[in-house]
């Protein structure tokens, strides 16, 4: 009756939250960005940015919200399917989510700058059809005995196409949309600004996910347990977005710099010397890593950590009594970044930078000292959960106040490349943290293990203590691609559906 109370309490208090910034919003574009630059005032400005803005809503979101729930619908069965559906060992487990982190490793070096040159509709079309294939590997063949070598190649190319896929999905949908917002005229602009864009992005990722997850326990149990039809459902979400993609987007393209070599390496080199040549960049890049590294390893072992706690205080042999309700608490987590998001809006209204540098700070300290926190609560199952509340509302502030400082701190002209680079060692550090995996250890919840477990969480905090960026961003950048105009190379957005690793282990 715990976690039922408190999801009740948390999408009461999200809800309500999410509209009060709706009802804030403007209504109409303000005259004076409207018109400051034309010479002659045009009475069918208004209502016509007014249509403009409410088109580029509808065509990036639905897409966006079918993409997305590819992945949601898909990412709590991938564990259970590997594990019990097709009866692989653990290492083979691990090797599969390794491989995965490690494609979209090596992907992320090179996938903004390939949706520079080769068209950003294009490049979420390849996510549709990559994540599509990733979920047909799952389909492939009935598993048994430790499964079969030409099963596991399948599985493992699938991985591949699904790490490539997760890049491109958070990198590729992210440039296009920017791109199109600054193709907006200034009435358009002024009527959505780019902040609120962000933010209603990581709201809808949340109710995506809420929804999704509900569709696939409902289509699992109408299929008889059978846990593969989610993948089924994920291909059909991939293919509505592309269609309606192909219906709706035209493409936008970034401007490649002329010293460009069109290699791989000369694009991660690139965007890495772009980015330490600018202090506020370079401390935007370090807090992207460490902040996000700690946030994939809270990914890990929230589940384990929730389950450790209810295993000490368990006295009875009951397993029902001891089994925790991880679509619960998943969806309170959940809530509780919508909420995050929806604050940090009321902080930044009118996209200042001052106060998004601040909130970015607040969250970071925020989530330090919670994780710091939840070393102390570890014995305490319903104080964990709420100091993980915390951390996910903190994460919900997160995204949209880096995604804005972002687009203010890179240039359009280097935006691919330095978002790149800053991919590269979020991927780099799951892998090896996959790397250190032991039977029973990352990959499972089953109790135990609680030591170690409370010992990762307490280095979470260290890498947190990072200087934030100065609020005057746009005084330092670089003189790097001052030729490229505004719709060159935007930004790859960070977001919070990767693996969805702890809710693969609710089944």
């Amino acid at each position: 009756m715990f976690y039922q109370v408190n999801l009740a309490v948390l999408a009461t208090g999200s809800a309500y939250l999410l509209y009060k910034q709706w009802k804030v919003q403007p209504r109409e574009p303000a005259p004076v960005p409207l018109l400051q630059h034309r010479d002659v005032q045009d009475p069918e400005s208004l209502p016509s940015a007014t249509a403009a803005a409410s088109k580029f809503k509808y065509d990036f979101f639905v897409a966006y919200a079918l993409a997305v729930a590819a992945d949601w619908l898909q990412g709590p069965y991938i564990y259970a399917v590997y594990k019990y559906e097709k009866r692989l060992p653990e290492r083979h487990v691990a090797l599969l989510y390794a491989t995965g982190f490690a494609a979209g490793a090596l992907s992320a070096g090179v996938a903004g700058a390939l949706a520079d040159r080769h068209g950003r509709r294009a490049a979420c079309l390849a996510y549709c059809f990559a994540y599509a294939a990733a979920c047909l590997s799952v389909l492939w063949g009935g598993g048994g005995g430790g499964g079969g070598g030409g099963d596991l190649v399948v599985l493992l190319l699938g991985r591949v196409a699904g790490g490539v896929g997760t890049t491109l999905l958070c990198s590729a949908f992210e440039a296009w949309m920017v791109s199109e917002h600054r193709a907006l005229g200034d009435g358009a602009r002024a009527l959505l600004p780019l902040a609120d864009v962000l933010r209603a992005m990581t709201a809808l990722s949340c109710v995506v996910a809420i929804v999704s997850g509900i569709a696939g326990d409902v289509l699992v149990s109408a299929m008889g347990g059978a846990r593969t039809w989610p993948f089924v459902a994920g291909v059909g979400s991939c293919a509505a977005a592309a269609c309606f993609m192909l219906r709706n987007w035209r493409e936008n393209y970034g401007t490649a710099p002329a010293s460009s070599s069109g290699s791989a390496l000369g694009s991660v080199t690139g965007g890495l010397s772009v980015m330490v040549r600018d202090a506020n960049m370079f401390t935007l890049g370090l807090t992207t890593c460490f902040f996000e590294g700690s946030m994939y390893l809270f990914i890990f072992f929230w589940s384990p950590a929730l389950k450790s706690a209810r295993d000490r205080v368990s006295t009875g042999g009951d397993r029902a009594a001891t089994e925790l309700p991880f679509g619960l608490i998943f969806s309170s987590f959940m809530c509780c970044m919508m909420a995050g998001s929806a604050l940090s809006g009321h902080a930044t209204a009118g996209g200042r930078r001052e106060a998004a540098a601040a909130v970015l700070a607040a969250a970071v300290v925020g989530v330090s000292a919670c994780l710091s926190a939840a070393v102390v609560a570890a014995g305490r199952e319903w104080l964990l959960f709420w100091v993980f509340c915390v951390v996910e509302a903190c994460v919900g502030a997160y995204f949209p106040s880096m995604g804005l400082l972002k687009s203010e701190a890179v240039e359009d002209g280097v935006r691919g490349r330095v978002y790149s680079v800053m991919r590269f060692p979020l991927n780099a550090f799951v892998v090896v943290a996959h790397a250190l995996d032991e039977e029973g250890g990352l990959s499972s919840s089953s109790g135990g293990g609680g030591g170690d477990k409370e010992m990762v969480l307490e280095t979470l905090p260290l890498p947190l203590s990072l200087p934030t960026p100065s609020p005057h961003l746009a005084e330092a950048r670089t003189d790097l691609g001052r030729n490229t105009d505004e719709r060159s190379s935007v930004p790859q957005v960070t977001c919070t559906a990767l693996e969805s690793l702890p809710r693969a282990r609710r089944s």
